[in-house]
């Protein structure tokens, strides 16, 4: 009985000692002390269904895990485990904020294989239903176009060019590099890696080859490459003017002109040319190159045939004229006083024109400059067809202005032609002018003469017609030049029909002041008459600019590396090879201050920026009087960056200079670069504010502090104070 009792009172203690909690822990926890999960149910979702198996930095997928209580309510502090068959989760134990919610992300980097994902979260005893997400062909599209299909060849306009970068699923793919190309001219792209809307864009220009012609344009990324696409270059006119009408035996001028779309002659361009019968030779002789009108003057033999076929061909356009060759002896000349045939004469005379071999009984003259007249005073217009005798009649042409004359004969049905070239001759009132072009040019050192200017003396007669001078004789010199320049020989020329004889001037290594190169054109007989004109030798223009894209490096695991790209160009926008470039970088502004996490999805972001000035007023590095504002001793903020110091630009005209900086100074420092480049004498450069920046991965987790989350110069919202 006795120990029934001691069981009765051991058994009601211990019940005691459970409904008190005894035996150690606390009310409310589990044996370990930890409190039990009131979660009630776990809702797992996913932003997507489908995930693309490049495995690509930033493809992934979100996943949103809710927490709710049996009433419903949104559960904080809970920890959510995940689960996924495979691929990674970037955390798989996480607290819920006050909405009760964890987001994480689901990659597949590393394992490109197609499989089905299933997903579950759960929290204490709770666990969520089971989602899928289907990993999928990554290959992705690429298309390229243009929005014009022509690039007019005197480079007036430009082409661009878009490539979209699309997923299987059409959806279009950020961050992904793309190889821009082009066969021909030149293709600038700016930043090849694809904006938010997948796309990279280039700018396509004929660079300094005006030839029509198609140029492709292809693109390519990892894994997919465009249709290539066809851009023309066009708008070349290659023109040919020759006499219709030939007689056997005769020579005759075919002149050839090559401008470009905007109507601008194409100098210096080599032409080709042939003549399926006859003899066809450049005039004068020397290389078959377009002068400075765009222009080449072949000679034409009709030697025999009844017919021919002239074709030339430059700058990709080919042009050709038929000639009909008159087998006969028919043909017109123009005499001088001795009876010798001649070619040119000058304006104002009266110059004979004979008539020989003619078939009929009558002859038709005209001439496209002038008049024809009937007598030798050329006093009386011919009206009407001329008797013919023998074959042979006579007549006379006289013009008042200079230019090429086409004298006409028909007889019969049968017509034959020569020429003419009238010009103005040099009298005592001759005038003369003299242009440079153009009238600012660089130095030119180590032997180059690449900087030059052309001179351009144009003669006339004095009268009122105020008429071109051809055959005039014009002498070149310099009157003073502090370059050290020269001029081209021969320094006397010759002007040709349009009244104008040229040189060059070659700029010495030395600049000079303003229009302080003088020189002088004079006319060789006549009245003599001289005319100056002054250009300067200066630094060339020379243009720096520089950008950056949207993403930073991580050379280390504590700094950061930002990139700009520097562009360099001449005044008309051509890339600037091998000029030497410096880079540096001065603080400007420094920050106080701290960052919070932004809830409920972040990122941190200064709550407290308070903004002071570079201690370092002089840019010195010295600590002067005055200059320590805040009084801890030091200079603040200091150059916390390293910059590239010196790169030498490539073909294109660009080179890539480096920031390097610390993790900690990000939202906490502002420095100017400045990039200079000298070239040819030509200094320019290129001064910017840069905000630094970070990586946006390292400012996302609630839990993790990011780097600088109290500013390195302090917290106080005084810039006085050395907190």
């Amino acid at each position: 009985m006795n120990k029934f009792k001691e069981w009765l009172t051991a058994l009601a203690c211990a019940g005691l000692l459970a409904a008190c909690g005894g035996g150690g822990g606390s009310p409310g926890t589990n044996s370990a002390g930890v409190a039990p999960s009131k979660a009630a149910s776990v809702t797992l979702t996913a932003d997507a269904t489908t995930i693309a198996s490049s495995g690509l930095d930033g493809t992934e997928v979100t996943l949103t895990a809710i927490v709710k209580d049996a009433g419903g309510n949104a559960l904080a502090g809970e920890t959510v485990s995940f689960s996924a068959s495979s691929g990674t989760i970037t955390s798989t134990n996480r607290s819920t904020n006050t909405s009760g919610q964890v987001v994480e992300k689901l990659s597949v980097k590393g394992d490109a294989s197609l499989r089905t994902i299933t997903i579950t979260a759960s929290a204490g005893n709770a666990k969520s239903s089971a989602i899928t997400v289907q990993v999928v062909n990554a290959v992705p599209t690429l298309t390229l176009t243009a929005d014009s299909g022509t690039l007019p060849s005197g480079g007036t306009k430009n082409v661009t060019v878009t490539a979209l970068v699309r997923d299987a699923n059409n959806n279009v793919v950020p961050n992904v590099t793309v190889s821009l190309k082009s066969d021909s001219g030149s293709l600038t792209v700016a930043n090849p890696v694809t904006s938010a809307q997948g796309i990279v864009t280039g700018t396509l220009g004929i660079g300094s080859d005006a030839t029509s012609r198609n140029i492709t344009v292809s693109a390519s990324v990892p894994g997919a490459t465009a249709t290539p696409i066809v851009v023309r270059v066009s708008g070349n006119v290659l023109t040919i003017s020759a006499a219709p009408t030939i007689s056997a035996g005769a020579s005759a001028d075919v002149t050839v002109k090559l401008v470009d779309s905007a109507g601008n002659a194409l100098v210096g361009t080599p032409v080709s040319y042939s003549a399926n019968a006859n003899s066809l030779t450049v005039k004068g002789g020397g290389a078959a190159v377009t002068n400075s009108a765009g222009q080449l003057v072949l000679s034409y033999t009709a030697s025999g045939g009844t017919a021919d076929v002239i074709t030339v061909k430059a700058m990709g356009e080919i042009a050709s004229t038929g000639i009909s060759i008159n087998s006969s002896t028919f043909a017109v000349r123009v005499l001088d006083g001795s009876g010798n045939v001649e070619a040119a004469a000058p304006i104002g005379g009266c110059q004979q024109v004979a008539v020989t071999n003619a078939p009929g009984a009558s002859v038709t003259l005209s001439t496209s400059r002038g008049t024809i007249y009937s007598d030798a005073g050329c006093g009386a217009p011919l009206n009407g067809a001329l008797a013919l005798s023998g074959g042979a009649a006579t007549a006379f042409v006289n013009a008042t202005g200079p230019g090429v004359a086409t004298l006409t004969a028909n007889a019969a049905g049968q017509t034959t032609q020569t020429t003419l070239a009238f010009y103005a001759p040099v009298t005592g009132s001759s005038t003369i002018t003299l242009q440079v072009d153009p009238a600012t040019i660089g130095t030119n050192t180590g032997g180059s003469t690449s900087e030059q200017a052309t001179l351009r003396a144009v003669v006339r007669d004095g009268t009122a017609q105020n008429n071109l001078v051809q055959n005039a004789s014009v002498s070149f010199s310099i009157l003073s030049d502090p370059s050290g320049g020269r001029l081209t020989e021969p320094s006397v020329a010759i002007t040709g029909a349009d009244g104008a004889a040229t040189a060059s001037f070659i700029a010495g290594s030395s600049v000079t002041a303003t229009n302080g190169v003088r020189i002088q054109a004079r006319l060789n007989g006549g009245s003599n008459a001289s005319a100056t004109a002054t250009l300067t030798v200066a630094q060339k223009s020379m243009f720096i600019s520089a950008g950056t894209g949207n993403t930073v490096g991580t050379p280390g695991s504590t700094t950061y590396q930002l990139d700009y790209v520097v562009i360099v160009t001449d005044a008309a926008g051509n890339a600037v090879p091998g000029v030497n470039l410096t880079a540096s970088v001065l603080p400007t502004v420094y920050y106080k201050g701290v960052l919070a996490y932004t809830a409920p999805s972040g990122p941190w972001e200064p709550v407290s920026r308070t903004a002071c000035a570079n201690e370092d007023a002089n840019n010195n590095g010295i600590l002067d009087a005055g200059e320590d504002a805040n009084g801890n001793g030091v200079l603040d903020p200091g150059i916390p960056v390293t910059v590239t110091p010196s790169v030498t630009t490539d073909a294109s005209g660009r080179a890539t200079v480096s920031l390097v900086y610390p993790r900690d100074r990000v939202y906490w420092l502002d420095v100017n670069l400045t990039i200079r480049g000298q070239a040819s004498g030509t200094e320019s450069r290129y001064t910017s504010l840069v905000h630094l920046i970070g990586l946006s991965t390292d400012y996302t987790s609630q839990t993790v502090r990011p780097p600088g989350a109290s500013s390195p110069y302090g917290v106080s919202t005084q810039c006085s104070n050395p907190l």
